[in-house]
C-alpha cells in the first residue's frame, strides 16, 4: 500500500511539475500576421448558478489530460447540465509546451463556430496519443474536419492567430490570481484541489449545499 501511495505521489509530482508556470512568455510567430478578434470564453449552462467554476487548462499538459479523462464528464453531466454550476474554460498554454498555443488558438477557432466541446475533446485525445511529440498543422486540420468546421475559416483563423489577444487575456487573469500550474480549478474564486476525484466532488457538493 505504501509503495502504491509513493508511486501515486511520484506521478502527481511529475504531472504538476510538467504543467507548472515558469513565467517565461516566449510566444512569437515569425513573419505570421496577427489579427485581433474578440470572442467570449467557452461557457456551459446557467450563468446565474450559485457555483461559478473556472478552469484554466493547457491541452498538452499531462495533468490537464488526466482531468479531462477522469473528472470533466462528471462535472459536465452531473453538475453543469443539471444547472448546479456555471462552468467556463480559460486558456493557459504553458511556454515550454510547444503545441499548447496553437492548440489553444485552434480551440477558439472551433468555439467561433459553436463547436468547442467536440473539438477540445479530440484535441486532448490527440495530445494524449502524441506523448509530447509536435502536433502538425495537418493533424489539427483533421480534427477540424472531423468536428465539421468550415476549413477555409479555420485555416485563416490559425494562420492569422485570430484569438491570440483572447488567450493572452486569459493568461493575464491567471497572473492576477497567482496560479502555479494547469489545470487550476477555481470555484467561487477558490482554488479546488482535483488530485483526488472523490474528495473533489465531495467538496463541490458541500459548496452547492
Amino acid at each position: 500500500m505504501r509503495i502504491r501511495s509513493l508511486l501515486a505521489l511520484f506521478v502527481w509530482t511529475f504531472f504538476l511539475v510538467s504543467c507548472q508556470n515558469t513565467n517565461e512568455y516566449l510566444y512569437q510567430k515569425d513573419n505570421a500576421p496577427i489579427t485581433s478578434k474578440n470572442i467570449d470564453s467557452p461557457v456551459f449552462w446557467d450563468p446565474n448558478a450559485k457555483i461559478q467554476m473556472m478552469i484554466f487548462s493547457d491541452f498538452q499538459c499531462p495533468a490537464c489530460i488526466y482531468f479531462e479523462k477522469n473528472i470533466w464528464n462528471k462535472i459536465l453531466t452531473d453538475y453543469a447540465m443539471t444547472n448546479k454550476i456555471w462552468l467556463t474554460y480559460k486558456n493557459f498554454p504553458l511556454p515550454f509546451h510547444k503545441n499548447a498555443m496553437d492548440d489553444a488558438n485552434a480551440s477558439m477557432c472551433a468555439l467561433s463556430e459553436w463547436k468547442y466541446k467536440v473539438f477540445a475533446e479530440k484535441m486532448y485525445a490527440l495530445e494524449d496519443a502524441k506523448k509530447w511529440e509536435r502536433v502538425t498543422k495537418i493533424e489539427r486540420q483533421n480534427i477540424a474536419k472531423e468536428t465539421g468546421l468550415n476549413m477555409d475559416n479555420f485555416n485563416k483563423c490559425m494562420d492569422e492567430w485570430f484569438y491570440i489577444s483572447k488567450i493572452k487575456e486569459d493568461m493575464d487573469i491567471w497572473d492576477k490570481l497567482w496560479l502555479e500550474w494547469t489545470p487550476s480549478v477555481y470555484v467561487n474564486w477558490k482554488n479546488l484541489d482535483f488530485r483526488n476525484p472523490d474528495e473533489f466532488f465531495k467538496i463541490l457538493d458541500q459548496l452547492i449545499k
